[in-house]
């Protein structure tokens, strides 16, 4: 892809960088889904994001199945029993005295968060403690295995194959942890069959086969396992790109169905229902409203002489003198219809809607654009009707308009160019 086909991110404006960063983490999204992940990561800022976004469910996964996983370590004392009996109460000791209390402490601190760089370790802390856990049960085998002078000793190594299971498949270490911990598991198990006194060797090829067979087998479903979990998160992170862009697309038709092409303020139908909503809270509260219909004079005249460019851009100056007229936030504008404007002002008293109506008009008038087909002035200069009322039970949003309409139309019989007000 050439570089052109992108602008850099210096030149895109603050409220398009957003959609920007989006597109490109969909492409990469596309591109992975695409080519696959063979060396089972992400690109940086994508893998830091996939590990915590699966560190809670893996912390859960690893509390829950070291819980069970102990329980099934100690239960292989039945096996010490049976095949390493001299080296029982070893045995013992190893696994109840040493490994498990060190296990439930580490489970207990991760839980619980009590050390202080547990709470504040990376996700592959969770890679980490299985992995010491699993080689920590891989070398009381090894102990066991080169003390022991049991006849049965020798086949005691198949033990191997359940730890190798626990890290890769039941635990379901991070491959490139799997990988560390099948090789430390492997050569644990070679050190403890070398150092075994007199191991058969009809026997060393058959156990070396199967543990090395499962530690392949394992390590290979652990692969799998964890290329389909991050295929299913790339695929949710696209399904939510999707909706992301959806309720974006629609969030930008709805704005820009709520926008006057010609002006860049909100229209009509923007300012009816923003209207309903100030009137309903208005009438909650019991405040003020006050409403504003702007009209210039003569207008359909300044079209007929000097053209409708010329009048596309004489609404265009009007309207950000409107804008620039608006001194508080909660005061909204729109262009109304035609020459039409409408100026919502809440919680505002008669007398300060009527001041602000004033403005606008002279605003208007100090523009000194040339208007000679008017009757009113050889410049354009607008008329504004102006009502307030306190809003209540007994008057609806519709009165209010009504008597906003009479209120221009009063001040277009008295002479244009001027503010009329009533209050309801």
């Amino acid at each position: 892809m050439s570089t052109a086909a992108q602008p850099p991110l210096q030149s895109l404006p603050e409220s398009d960088f957003g959609a920007f960063r989006h597109r490109t983490s969909m492409d990469r999204i596309h591109e992975l889904l695409e080519h696959g992940f063979p060396w089972m990561s992400f690109p940086s800022d994508m893998e830091q994001q996939f590990q915590r976004d699966g560190a809670a469910a893996r912390a859960r996964h690893f509390l829950i199945s070291g819980l069970i996983s102990l329980f099934i370590y100690n239960g292989f004392l039945l096996a010490d029993y049976l095949m390493a009996r001299d080296v029982f109460w070893l045995a013992v000791e190893l696994r109840l005295l040493v490994f498990t209390p060190v296990s439930l402490l580490a489970l207990y601190s991760f839980h619980r968060g009590a050390l202080p760089w547990l709470r504040q370790a990376p996700p592959s802390i969770v890679d980490v403690l299985a992995l010491l856990g699993g080689i920590g049960a891989a070398f009381s085998l090894a102990i066991i295995l080169m003390l022991s002078r049991s006849p049965l000793i020798y086949f005691y190594p198949v033990g191997f194959m359940v730890v190798i299971t626990y890290g890769n498949v039941v635990q379901r270490l991070r491959f490139w942890f799997a990988v560390v911990f099948t090789v430390v598991l492997l050569g644990t198990f070679v050190v403890g069959v070398m150092a075994t006194p007199e191991y058969p060797a009809r026997l060393l090829w058959p156990i070396s086969s199967m543990v090395l067979s499962v530690a392949m087998f394992t390590l290979s479903a652990n692969y799998f396992l964890e290329r389909d979990e991050r295929r299913r998160y790339l695929l949710t992170q696209r399904e939510r790109g999707l909706v992301s862009e959806l309720s974006l697309a629609h969030t930008r038709l709805r704005e820009v169905s709520d926008i006057d092409a010609l002006t860049g303020m909100h229209n009509r139908s923007h300012i009816q229902e923003h209207l309903s909503l100030l009137w309903e809270r208005a009438r909650r509260d019991g405040d003020h409203l006050s409403l504003l219909l702007v009209d210039i004079d003569h207008f359909k005249k300044f079209n007929e002489r000097y053209g409708n460019p010329a009048g596309d851009v004489c609404l265009q100056k009007v309207a950000r003198v409107l804008q620039d007229s608006q001194r508080r936030t909660g005061d909204t504008v729109a262009r109304y219809g035609g020459e039409e404007f409408m100026v919502v002002l809440p919680r505002t008293d008669a007398s300060f809607a009527v001041g602000a109506a004033e403005r606008i008009r002279q605003a208007v008038e100090a523009l000194q654009i040339r208007h000679e087909s008017s009757t009113t002035a050889l410049h354009l200069t607008a008329s504004v009707g102006v009502v307030s009322c306190q809003a209540g039970p007994q008057l609806t949003v519709e009165q209010v308009m009504a008597v906003a309409e009479q209120a221009l139309q009063q001040a277009k019989l008295e002479g244009r160019n001027r503010v009329c007000g009533l209050s309801l």
